[in-house]
């Protein structure tokens, strides 16, 4: 207790540990998920008259948390998850600890800790989009300059992910090592940094019978017991929902290994014509060359000419390429 409070004088800065960042940036990570359920939840009640709103979800989400960081910037000078580990940011400027958090800082903080992921979300989501979309397809719909610029945001946004990662573990390890003191890049960018805070006084249950008898009781003890009230809940469901998380994570993969084996697929009777023989030859595949789209195995010199000329299967007239061609090696 005396450690932690050392940093009330001002001249010493007592730093939480890396267990404590990482479990409230965890902590952190919950809330949009809950929202989102919430979301979707309430939207299941009339999905023909509210369902487009799951479309601006994130837009949701992103005004929701603006109110709800606002609000914990206002009063505890920390976001959400910070104040819920009883953590405060305080400012570093030249060199010097100034324990009450600039307004400045505090608004870019607020801008920072609710943009960052909301484009850094965005940014994901354009990139899995591109990424994942069924390539063959596109790559005949799409002009070359379209292609190029798919494959550059899927590229950028890959290498601008590991990149940030790298730094934040580099981060990481120079605040475990003591040579920073700041908890994340983010923090480094504003010269802010987390400390314990102040332990708040909270009214007892006899101070408010006390109250209520000497009739001392006022609307300002009643909005920050209902306020109060409002936060621990939010805390409290924010906690939960991190455990049932990781409670039906856990039983996930256990639940899989339990599942029974499901019955190969039946062969369709072209696929029976066309074994142990290329499709198109009909002869006994030289330098055997497999079609991943379909699962037909081809002579390399036959199937070649065909994709190049008709862009598909021969089999199954799915759309092709050259470089969907697998070379096989058997013995």
């Amino acid at each position: 207790m005396a450690e932690k409070g050392a940093h009330l004088t001002g001249t010493t800065l007592i730093r939480p540990s890396i267990f404590e960042i990482i479990a409230q940036e965890s902590f952190a990570s919950t809330v949009e998920p809950a929202f989102k359920k919430l979301l979707s939840f309430v939207v299941s009640f009339n999905p023909e008259r509210y369902g487009h709103l799951l479309r601006w979800a994130d837009e949701g989400y992103l005004i929701f948390n603006v109110i709800l960081q606002k609000h914990y910037f206002k009063k505890y000078s920390a976001s959400f998850s910070e104040a819920f580990y009883g953590l405060k940011r305080i400012a570093i400027i030249d060199s010097k600890i100034r324990q009450k958090l600039p307004k400045k800082r505090a608004k870019l903080s607020l801008v920072l800790l609710v943009l960052f992921p909301y484009l850094k979300s965005k940014l994901y989501q354009l990139a899995q989009s591109y990424c994942f979309l069924v390539k063959f397809i596109i790559d005949i719909l799409l002009q070359k300059w379209q292609k190029l610029y798919r494959h550059c945001v899927v590229k950028g946004c890959t290498i601008s992910f590991i990149i940030y990662e790298f730094i934040v573990l580099y981060n990481y390890i120079l605040y475990i090592a003591g040579k920073s003191v700041y908890q994340s890049p983010l923090l480094r960018l504003l010269s802010v940094t987390l400390t314990y805070a102040e332990p708040e006084r909270i009214i007892s249950i006899s101070d408010l019978l006390r109250k209520i008898r000497n009739n001392s009781f006022n609307i300002t003890d009643g909005m920050d017991i209902l306020q109060r009230t409002v936060t621990t809940s939010l805390e409290l469901g924010a906690f939960f929902l991190q455990f049932v998380s990781w409670w039906t994570q856990e039983h996930h993969y256990k639940s899989l290994m339990t599942l029974p084996t499901p019955p190969p697929p039946t062969i369709p009777e072209t696929a029976r014509q066309h074994k142990g023989k290329c499709p198109v030859c009909c002869k006994a595949p030289r330098v055997p060359t497999v079609l991943p789209i379909s699962g037909y195995a081809f002579c390399y010199q036959c199937i070649l000419p065909v994709i190049r000329k008709t862009g598909k299967c021969p089999v199954t007239n799915y759309p092709a390429k050259e470089d969907d061609l697998i070379r096989l090696y058997l013995d």
